[in-house]
């Protein structure tokens, strides 16, 4: 494996080589992690220049702050070698690059502990995930969690709700075995070769009926301009959350895909089959929804490593409105930014009916994939598909991991 490495000019009469100056290894923990009070992090980035700061970032009561020791620029994946405080950490950089602030994150390790930071959009307060796990609440933009296991991967995943958006960052860190240099710099090129596995990134969003049966609220019935209301039921989907990637039934749904070794990227956009029976039983009529208003899109050039996207999901039930003050239906809309590594930022609104699913899959050949959970929700009500009738929720917000 071939990178392009670079090393920063350290500042002080002393220079720093390449290696860390010390050596020092660390043994494996026995058993597993358990669930370990946040501390704070000494590895924060700067989100503002996408960088782990030199100096600002000093420890209190101590004079020299967090200082790269060594660059990895790869196909795949951007990493570093950092010092700061008597500690040694390997650090993946390749979302702090982001040329928007609000995709930036980071993670940096040792063998005894994970920070990871992102950027302080104005949230009241911050919940961190490990692994599918709850682990803290936090107002600031970094934490330090120390329930970790040399060498293995933690995945977790930071959420909050700013600026009437709903903010998630998903960070998969890789523990090194040990704290001295040829540990961490071979960790780095493990988070190298592991993103090179990657050859595809799907994005799926899923809004389904959890229901066996659904009707039209009274509320509604009235004024909603559907053509069966009264007297009338709709197939539902009957099923709970799910992230097979292909299988469970849906109302609609969109498929992307970005791909990590040539630019073009696929739209697969798909409605369910409308049914609707009578009081006793029988279907009278079915329809599916159009898929004109399902879109998804990649908002940035191919480069490899990451990409920006962006989705949309308008469709209505095919027995209602199409357009006008009437028009009620599903609505979503998110952006995000995919790394080939797994890592992402998500942010994006939803009409909180019915319910939602999203996931992303990393492909490494064929149907062999890697899956993340992004988003969760259940239904609040059905009046909520009326624009008007509910406040759209938060993508990421719903604590639904």
């Amino acid at each position: 494996m071939q990178w392009k490495r670079s090393l920063p000019r350290i500042l002080g009469a002393a220079a720093v080589p390449a290696v860390l100056l010390t050596s020092s290894l660390t043994p494996a923990y026995a058993g597993e992690p358990s669930v370990a009070p946040a501390g704070k992090a000494v590895f924060v980035l700067d989100a503002d220049s996408g960088r782990f700061a030199t100096g600002k970032s000093a420890l209190a009561g101590r004079t020299a702050g967090v200082r790269p020791v060594a660059t990895y620029i790869g196909r795949a994946t951007d990493t570093q070698l950092l010092t700061g405080g008597g500690q040694k950490v390997v650090a993946d950089i390749t979302l702090a690059g982001s040329p928007e602030k609000d995709e930036r994150a980071a993670w940096a390790a040792s063998s005894r502990f994970v920070d990871l930071s992102w950027p302080d959009l104005g949230a009241g307060r911050y919940t961190v995930f490990r692994n599918g796990a709850e682990i803290a609440h936090t107002a600031g933009h970094s934490l330090r969690d120390t329930g970790v296991r040399a060498g293995s991967e933690v995945s977790y995943q930071i959420t909050g709700e700013a600026s009437g958006l709903g903010h998630t960052w998903g960070l998969t860190a890789t523990v090194p075995a040990g704290d001295d240099a040829a540990a961490l710099t071979r960790t780095a090129r493990q988070v190298e070769a592991r993103a090179r596995r990657y050859t595809k990134t799907a994005v799926v969003w899923r809004s389904f009926i959890r229901q066996k049966w659904a009707t039209i609220p009274s509320e509604l019935r009235g004024i909603s301009g559907c053509k069966y209301t009264r007297g009338y039921k709709y197939r539902g989907d009957d099923r709970g959350f799910s992230n097979k990637v292909t299988g469970p039934s849906f109302r609609a749904g969109l498929r992307g895909v970005v791909y990590w070794t040539k630019s073009p990227y696929d739209l697969f956009p798909e409605t369910g089959v409308t049914r609707v029976y009578n009081s006793h039983g029988v279907e009278v009529d079915r329809r599916k929804a159009s898929t004109s208003g399902i879109d998804f899109r990649t908002k940035t050039r191919f480069d490899g490593k990451t990409r920006a996207v962006h989705g949309q999901i308008e469709a209505t039930d095919p027995f209602c409105p199409s357009g006008g003050a009437r028009r009620a239906g599903i609505g979503v809309f998110y952006d995000a930014r995919l790394a080939r590594n797994g890592d992402f930022y998500v942010s994006g609104k939803y009409r909180q009916a019915p319910d939602h699913e999203m996931y992303l899959y990393g492909y490494t050949s064929g149907s062999s994939h890697t899956s993340k959970t992004v988003h969760q929700s259940r239904m609040r009500s059905l009046l909520c598909l009326s624009q008007p009738s509910c406040e759209r929720g938060t993508i990421g917000n719903s604590g639904g991991y």
